[in-house]
């Protein structure tokens, strides 16, 4: 009898709180959902994300933008001026890309949103753990949040999102789409 009581107790106990991840993005995977309109699928995926100033002037500038005006008024996109600037990024990578690598160090961030190849190499080097785009999809299905990654990874190419197409087919054969 006290052996019930006692498993009953723990089912009723709730699990721990996880506290958020910490996410910093650069404008690409913010773009390529903007484009499907899916920043709503965005936001369950990853909660808030923090952007750079350098970032933000680059989604949000052109008020003709696809997504621009979504993400200026999305209250989970949070902009962050960084501290430092090394000049040894600037020299490597564009802006945006430098500062998001360089707030994501100053942050200590879980994760680090980033499409483009050399400021991948740059971060990955650097410590940083790296999302791409394509695998916040996989992340999204993961949860069951999407059924399939194929979807939208077709529909962000059609809007200019590019992936060569021998990625494509390893990364979707991988996914068994």
């Amino acid at each position: 009898m006290i052996f019930r009581l006692k498993t009953q107790r723990q089912k009723l106990q709730l699990p721990s709180e996880t506290p958020p991840r910490i996410i910093v993005s650069n404008s690409t995977p913010l773009i390529a959902f903007a484009r499907i309109g899916e920043l709503v699928l965005l936001q369950r995926i990853v909660g808030q994300v923090l952007i750079p100033e350098a970032v933000w002037q680059e989604i949000t500038r052109a008020n003709n933008r696809l997504g621009a005006a979504e993400i200026r008024t999305a209250s989970w996109v949070e902009v962050r001026a960084v501290r430092t600037n090394p000049p040894e990024l600037f020299l490597l990578l564009d802006r945006g890309e430098a500062e998001t690598i360089v707030l994501a160090e100053e942050i200590v961030a879980d994760d680090l949103l980033l499409d483009e190849r050399a400021a991948r190499s740059v971060a990955l080097a650097r410590g940083l753990r790296i999302i791409r785009t394509a695998g916040l999809l996989v992340r999204a299905k993961r949860r069951g949040v999407i059924s399939r990654v194929r979807p939208f990874l077709e529909r962000m190419q059609e809007q200019g999102i590019h992936y060569s197409g021998q990625f494509l087919e390893a990364f979707l054969q991988q996914l068994n789409e």
